[in-house]
């Protein structure tokens, strides 16, 4: 199997603003799994660990922006702050081990790269299919508020006794492309690279963002595991959310790797970005 990395993070001494480029975002109330939409932003509300190990502790994720990811009628916090070691003097680590999509608990392979058309033509891309990990799209945990009481937005939004419902008022959120393999490219349907000239792209308003990314390689590219890992950023000093853990996504071209390769592969990939994380913030 061909496996490359390209590690793109920049020196966080750089002038955030200066990186951010502008996306066009629009907002809708519908049905988000309608929409493609299958992520939210939110932050955590939580301030002790209540449970597990490290119960009492602080939770390292307070105050964090985190991805969730739609099971239903709950999120699933990807790649989030964590704790490690003995309770009475625990390391915290800028991901966990539910970093990835697809979820490595979830058994499945990488999502599948398939021909594209239009701007996409002559490449393989990222679209809806059969896996909940394929809606790609991310939107504001706002974006669920207000609909009718037991409905599936409603209990969604406020599921995990309201821990994710908070508003991102003021917030601005970027989204800092860490690592990402050779080849592997981040579009929209309308721009075929958002990181062509930086490694941060702007969201934008953290109560209203929407984003419908596409992820694509050439229809040459040789087959294999192709992963991006990213963190959101807030741009605003006048908001007290702070960034978030990293999380990858994780595609596949024709072949797809056994589980326990992928296994593998997928926390070789991270332990690099990490690495070059903690590089670049020292």
């Amino acid at each position: 199997m061909h496996l490359k990395l390209l590690h793109t993070a920049r020196a966080a001494t750089l002038s955030l603003a200066g990186l951010m480029i502008a996306v066009s975002l629009d907002v809708s109330a519908s049905s988000r799994h309608d929409e493609g939409i299958g992520f939210y932003i939110g932050y955590d509300a939580l301030t002790t660990i209540n449970s597990g190990t490290y119960t009492g502790l602080p939770n390292p994720n307070a105050d964090r922006l985190t991805l969730l990811l739609d099971h239903g009628n709950h999120f699933h916090g990807i790649g989030t702050y964590s704790y490690t070691g003995l309770p009475d003097a625990p390391e915290i680590l800028p991901t966990s081990t539910n970093n990835r999509i697809p979820e490595i608990s979830s058994g499945e392979s990488p999502l599948l790269l398939t021909a594209g058309n239009d701007l996409y033509t002559g490449m393989l891309r990222s679209s809806v299919g059969s896996s909940e990990y394929s809606y790609l799209g991310i939107a504001s945990i706002q974006s669920l508020a207000g609909h009718a009481p037991g409905s599936t937005e409603d209990i969604l939004f406020h599921s995990s006794s309201d821990r994710w419902s908070g508003t991102l008022d003021g917030a601005q959120i970027g989204l800092r492309l860490v690592s990402s393999s050779p080849g592997l490219y981040i579009g929209t349907e309308t721009i075929l690279d958002l990181y062509e000239g930086s490694d941060i792209i702007a969201l934008g308003a953290g109560n209203s963002l929407e984003f419908n990314p596409v992820y694509r390689v050439d229809a040459n590219a040789a087959a294999g595991l192709y992963s991006a890992t990213f963190e959101l950023l807030n741009n605003s000093p006048d908001s007290f959310l702070q960034s978030s853990g990293l999380f990858s996504f994780d595609f596949s071209v024709a072949s797809v790797p056994e589980p326990e390769t992928y296994t593998m592969l997928t926390t070789g990939l991270f332990l690099l970005a990490w690495t070059r994380r903690k590089r670049t913030r020292h």
